[in-house]
């Protein structure tokens, strides 16, 4: 070939021009060449071969370059069958540290569809762009998917380049709830094949984030609110329990929150720092603040939001992040997006711990009455209404050590009653005198009102409403209304003054009792004295043998301001089923001062029923009587109360001690009733004793005919017995009806005689005794007729004064 070549380059020289010739000196015949000629004849040959040469070069980096081509074809079906099925899932996500310069974080990210193939990337480095920015890269590396482990993790640091563009980056997804950034990554694909080179991936994303997850807040372990000499005005600390989905979890450094109302910033938290855990349960503690009022504009932000919460509204906060400068524990560009990053939240969100809600009679704790009057008649049926003055004792039980100031100035209430259906059929006509609560200890309060006046007014056509309400509550024991209406409050507090113009009450009452009880446990009515009851005539109206019509008058001492006025009412009385008396009034008046009362009373006589014996045993033991009183059909005029008192019955319970004039702890009110024993004499000589007593009652004839009784000292000594019948000794015109009690006049009864008892104890007490006194308890059996009624009952004199005379 080189012949070839070498003939060739002959060849051209020989066809090569000629040129011109230079003038030289003749030369012998076989002279050697110059040194140029022999420089000028290799560039020839040179010049020859190089297109050749060049010709093969090109055609040897055209076959490596098209075989490496064939090389990443090969490979092209293994990187689409990746891809294609690969389809990953966020198993689990973790934010596990950070500060101004890096992230720390950990994911784990499953395959669910990956086929048989394997990948293997030996690394992956990543920069993430916002608007034209570095924002910081993270490089992974030895990521590597199999058919045994389809899963990926990543245990990595996001290092941050640019703290304002990290910055701007989380305001842009928190306020748009999208992100617009530019990723370029360089990969590594020698996984799939040994010469495969790096990849330069450069792509624009914008990603729409998925809506807010469901997070669930309750707050347990409350301290305070307490007054905050540091920041001013109160603050309570709690931990806060957060439900986040299962896959998350976080450990957040403490973060500081302002919280606002349209534009005024009502309070502070400090929050963190936050555990979450991967459960998707979190514990993050808070110091909430609120802040001392120091506007009117801030004043008006507390009572709207008042306001909203007390109608069900609700209402929604703006949380954003405090200003930077004021704390350094966070990364600065977590500070800085949380700034600029604002935050709804709504007042529904926060659950409070369920012993914050308590029920009303748990926390009233007594009810002093200065003054009370009602008025209820036949012409305003459905218009009754009560004068009253009372203070109520408030205790809140105080869990969290809160000590912060909360009084009411005054609280003016405008309410309307609803039906079943919540339609109101009544409403509450309240004066303009305040209610008010002074604070007397942390969380206890004295609340008191005043009132001359408080009027319940039917609304016209809705009194079938009013009457099934009544009904409900006096014969199902079940109150069941709903409230609707308004308060205007001033208040002073921990925070400063507060005024709130119709707070609205919406709320519905459903109470369910057995015994209608003002008061129950260790809380109590109490009235600053009692009431005085005395009995000053009782006049039999008629007489058969099953019954005694009565006419009583009675004198009620009533120390209140008001009492009450009840145009008429009846009800029967019941003593252990048995209906022993219907009592009722014709005109119910009382006022302040000495009030003259008459009532009706229709005695049922039942003399060979053991109840009607007990009852009066009971009475005069000084026992507690259960008594039963219930309504029956016309027991009144006033239309609604008739109605309602007609299935209505009530049992309670006469402490019958609390009754005599001298009583040593009266209740609500203590008794007068006429002295019928004036005196008992005891003759030791005859062995004898003998009565004086005075007939109260007037209208009838009034005899006693048997006597049987047994004296005791100490309630269980005995001292002797008396046996005596009047009808035998008392003849008049061939027929004896017993000893005659005129109507107040003294009677004296002849000396009955006495068995007395054989024991020396009972001789010894009674010797002991002659020409003193000695207190005698008395159980008697006494018959008696009353005009045509004949009585049989059985009384207990309990230390009843007897003269001992010789």
């Amino acid at each position: 070939m080189s012949d070839t070549n070498t003939d060739a380059a002959v060849r051209d020289a020989e066809q090569e021009p000629l040129l011109p010739q230079e003038p030289s000196i003749e030369q012998p015949e076989h002279a050697q060449p110059s040194a140029t000629d022999r420089a000028r004849h290799k560039t020839l040959q040179v010049a020859r071969h190089t297109t050749t040469l060049l010709c093969v070069c090109l055609a040897a980096a055209c076959l490596a370059i098209g075989f490496y081509i064939l090389y990443i074809l090969f490979h092209v079906p293994a990187l689409l069958a990746v891809l294609r099925g690969s389809e990953p899932l966020l198993e689990s996500a973790s934010l596990i540290d950070m500060n101004d310069d890096a992230v720390l974080f950990a994911v784990d990210i499953q395959f669910p569809d990956w086929g048989d193939r394997v990948a293997n990337i030996p690394f992956v480095n990543a920069t993430i762009y916002h608007h034209g920015h570095t924002v910081g890269w993270v490089y992974a590396s030895n990521l590597k998917v199999t058919p045994q482990e389809k899963r990926i993790s990543l245990y990595e640091v996001f290092h941050i380049a640019d703290s304002d563009a990290m910055a701007r980056l989380l305001i842009e997804a928190a306020s748009s709830r999208r992100v617009a950034v530019n990723a370029q990554a360089k990969i590594a694909l020698s996984g799939f094949g040994k010469y495969l080179p790096v990849a330069d991936v450069s792509r624009d994303l914008d990603v729409v984030l998925p809506p807010p997850p469901n997070v669930n807040v309750t707050a347990c372990d409350v301290v305070g609110p307490v007054v905050d000499m540091r920041r001013g005005g109160i603050t309570a600390q709690a931990n806060v329990k957060v439900g986040l989905p299962a896959f998350a979890s976080a450990n957040v450094s403490p973060i500081w929150l302002d919280f606002s109302y349209h534009g005024i910033v009502v309070a502070a938290a400090e929050v963190g720092p936050m555990s979450i855990y991967a459960s998707g349960v979190g514990d993050l503690p808070v110091k909430f603040n609120v802040r001392q009022i120091e506007t009117r504009a801030h004043e008006a932000a507390l009572a709207d939001m008042a306001i909203k919460a007390s109608s069900g509204e609700g209402f929604e906060l703006a949380v954003s992040g405090a200003d930077p400068s004021r704390y350094d524990a966070a990364p600065l560009w977590l500070r800085q997006a949380l700034r600029n990053i604002t935050i709804p939240v709504r007042s529904d969100m926060l659950q409070l711990p369920h012993d914050v809600s308590l029920p009303i009679e748990d926390i009233v704790k007594s009810v002093a009455v200065d003054k009370l009057y009602g008025y209820w008649s036949a012409k305003d049926s459905f218009n009754p209404w009560a004068g009253v003055s009372a203070q109520v004792s408030i205790d809140i039980p105080n869990h969290s050590a809160a000590n912060v100031k909360f009084e009411i100035d005054s609280l003016v209430p405008n309410i309307q009653l609803l039906d079943e259906d919540q339609l109101p059929f009544a409403t509450v006509d309240i004066p303009t005198t305040p209610i008010r609560m002074v604070q007397t200890e942390e969380l206890q309060f004295v609340a008191s009102c005043d009132y001359d006046r408080v009027s319940l007014s039917v609304i016209p056509g809705c009194e079938l409403q009013f009457t099934r309400a009544m009904k409900r509550a006096l014969s199902d024991r079940h109150v069941a209304i709903g409230v609707d209406g308004t308060l205007n409050v001033s208040m002073t507090t921990s925070i400063g003054q507060i005024h709130i113009e119709a707070l609205p009450i919406v709320t519905s009452i459903d109470w369910k009792f057995d015994r209608l009880e003002i008061a129950g446990g260790d809380r109590e009515l109490r009235v600053s004295q009692p009431a005085e009851i005395s009995v000053t005539r009782i006049h039999v109206l008629d007489t058969t043998r099953d019954q005694i019509k009565l006419e009583i008058d009675i004198g009620v001492e009533n120390p209140f301001t008001y009492g009450a006025f009840i145009s008429d009412m009846a009800l029967e009385v019941k003593y252990a089923g048995l209906h022993i008396a219907t009592v009722g009034v014709k005109e119910l008046s009382l006022s302040q001062g000495t009030n003259d009362v008459t009532v009706y009373v229709d005695f049922n006589n039942y003399p060979g029923d053991p109840r009607q014996r007990m009852l009066f045993l009971e009475a005069s033991s000084g026992k507690n009587v259960t008594l039963e009183i219930s309504g029956f059909p016309n027991c009144t005029s006033i239309s609604p109360l008739e109605e309602s008192l007609r299935g209505f019955a009530q049992k309670f319970t006469i402490d019958t001690s609390q009754l005599g004039s001298h009583s040593s702890s009266p209740g609500m009110f203590t008794g007068k009733f006429p002295k019928v024993l004036r005196e008992v004499v005891f003759h030791i000589f005859t062995m004898s004793a003998e009565a004086t007593v005075v007939n109260p009652v007037s209208g009838a004839s009034v005899w006693i005919q048997t006597i049987d009784a047994i004296g005791y000292y100490e309630d269980d000594i005995p001292l002797g017995v008396l046996e005596y019948d009047f009808t035998d000794k008392q003849p008049r015109q061939g027929q004896s009806n017993g000893l005659l009690l005129p109507y107040n006049q003294a009677i004296t009864t002849p000396r009955l005689p006495i068995t007395a008892n054989e024991t020396s104890i009972g001789w010894d007490v009674v010797r002991r005794a002659i020409g003193g006194t000695l207190d005698v308890s008395v159980f008697t059996n006494i018959q008696m007729q009353v005009g045509n009624a004949p009585l049989n009952f059985t009384i207990m004199g309990r230390n009843a004064p007897v003269k001992i005379r010789l």
